[in-house]
């Protein structure tokens, strides 16, 4: 059983973060990226943190400057 936990990331946490976190992961390398209360913000990938960077988001700042790159 795949523990669910392991996908879940904090907003305010940095792309590296999310970075290390989606290696670990490997095969399953999605996170789910929730605000303090646990609500749901977005969904982030590997593919979606490289095209972040592409677009100048630096790899210290926190995901949602990701996030809001998905939404455009």
């Amino acid at each position: 059983m795949v523990n669910y936990t392991q996908h879940i990331l904090i907003n305010t946490s940095s792309i590296k973060d999310a970075l290390i976190r989606l290696n670990v992961l490997a095969k399953d390398a999605i996170l789910f990226i929730v605000d303090d209360s646990g609500k749901l913000q977005g969904s982030l990938t590997d593919g979606d943190v490289r095209r972040g960077l592409l677009n100048g988001v630096k790899i210290n700042n926190i995901v949602t400057k990701i996030l809001i790159y998905l939404i455009i």
